[in-house]
């Protein structure tokens, strides 16, 4: 009987050491990689601030940041007085769109622009106060209509980039004196 499980165990022997040398020339890379942790991203970055000039400016022009806000502002702001009477919550967020891009829009003029457009800015402020604080009856929405397509009526008049673009903030900023050069 001995002889007969000799070859028996060498056959499995041999078996068991092939599939080990496969394995390890081989390798289970996929296996491997499932296992493997991943390093994990910082929750913040820390940005720069560049205040001398070089290539770190900011990316377009004024007038480009000028005109983009003014466009949705215009977008936003008929949105929210087509959607009077409708959706709350659709209601809601127009009216915050439109207020923050005519807030954004504001900081790309010169002062005395910015007091001009100061009262139409507090006005929409106020209304989306009105709107925020709840569902807007009908009676109220007409007064609301109005309000908000007097405001749409005197910045797209008034506010529009050819009328403005004299009046828009200058491209590079004076940080004062230079520092001495040493």
């Amino acid at each position: 009987m001995k002889p007969d499980k000799e070859p028996r165990m060498k056959k499995i022997l041999s078996t068991t050491v092939m599939i080990f040398l496969a394995v390890e020339l081989f390798g289970c890379a996929s296996v491997q990689k499932k296992f493997t942790r991943k390093p994990k991203e910082p929750a913040h970055r820390a940005s720069a601030i560049y205040f001398e000039e070089g290539p770190y400016q900011k990316k377009y022009s004024s007038a480009y940041y000028y005109k983009t806000h003014f466009t949705f502002w215009k977008s936003f702001q008929s949105e929210t007085i087509e959607e009077l009477g409708g959706n709350q919550k659709r209601l809601e967020r127009n009216v915050q769109e439109a207020y923050s891009h005519l807030s954004q829009l504001n900081q790309y003029l010169v002062p005395e622009k910015q007091a001009e457009l100061r009262p139409m800015l507090d006005s929409l402020g106020h209304i989306q106060t009105q709107i925020e604080s709840g569902a807007v009856s009908a009676s109220q929405a007409t007064g609301l209509r109005t309000e908000l397509e007097k405001i749409e009526r005197m910045v797209s008049s008034h506010f529009y980039y050819e009328k403005v673009k004299d009046a828009l903030i200058p491209e590079k900023v004076d940080l004062g004196a230079q520092p001495p050069s040493s």
